[in-house]
């Protein structure tokens, strides 16, 4: 089984401009492999997110002396893309084209666009990936209909495909967010807390729906998440990276690490 990504040495740098304050995410390295459901557990202000953000090509990466690798490796790559050479020559474009096609995010803010549908909103990964409107609509079905996205009037069951994504409840906008996550078929996504709007038992289907559907009809996506969700991480996930504040003395700067990576055989592998 090839690896997805690969990360060794990293030592990420964020500057506030305002305060002038500095802090670092460290990660001595973390390999990911191809198909995996990986947790990342952490307290608040360790660095989960600032990670997502890196690995998820949204941030670039702190390329300094320490970084000894930075790579992915996607279907029908003959070997792996060097994000550290990207990010040292600022080739922002593409990293931009290599997020478009193989990465999906469910983030928690959901970062739906209010103005569209349901539909609209799952749609618009696999419209700017050129798929075709026809694939579009069936795929955006399929999706609808795995989420349970429907809602009950008058005794009838519709579905929530053109209701505007400023009308849903919580949980059914974080489930949207999933769906558009996907859409597109990554070969990557990444998830943040994406239970946090869900009872328990939807949060179970939801993430059972969401295993279920990376790994359907021969694919292979890998599902990175950030869950401050102990029981749920343990029941879903194949690999769980822990991360807390740091508490060496003498670091000049406040940071966070991963303290560990670990294998994990959920319950719900199936």
């Amino acid at each position: 089984m090839k690896n997805v990504v690969h990360i060794e040495g990293l030592k990420q740098v964020l500057h506030d401009k305002k305060s002038g304050a500095i802090y670092e995410v460290h990660v001595d390295e973390i390999v990911i492999p191809e198909g995996s459901f990986t947790a990342i557990l952490g307290p608040s202000g360790c660095g989960k997110t600032t990670l997502l953000t890196v690995l998820g090509l949204l941030r670039a990466a702190t390329v300094d002396s320490q970084l000894k690798r930075f790579e992915m490796t996607f279907p029908g790559d003959t070997k792996p893309t060097d994000l550290s050479v990207i990010w040292r020559k600022n080739l922002r474009s593409q990293a931009n084209a290599i997020r478009r096609k193989h990465i999906g995010f469910a983030l928690q803010s959901g970062e739906l666009l209010p103005a569209l549908t349901v539909a609209e909103n799952i749609q618009i990964p696999m419209q700017i990936n050129g798929v075709s409107r026809r694939q579009c609509h069936k795929r955006c079905n399929e999706l609808i209909e795995a989420f349970g996205l429907f809602h009950s009037r008058n005794n009838k069951v519709q579905s929530l495909a053109r209701s505007r994504v400023n009308r849903l409840s919580g949980g059914e906008a974080q489930r949207v967010a999933l769906a558009r996550a996907i859409s597109h078929r990554p070969s990557l996504v990444f998830v943040d807390e994406p239970t946090a709007s869900l009872n328990r038992e939807m949060a179970h289907q939801a993430l059972i729906q969401l295993r279920s559907l990376c790994q359907s009809d021969g694919e292979r996506c890998t599902v990175l998440m950030i869950t401050h969700d102990e029981e749920l991480a343990r029941e879903f996930c194949d690999h769980i990276i822990r991360m807390e504040p740091g508490k060496d003395i003498s670091s000049e700067h406040p940071f966070g690490h991963v303290t560990e990576f670990s294998d994990n055989s959920p319950a719900n592998a199936g």
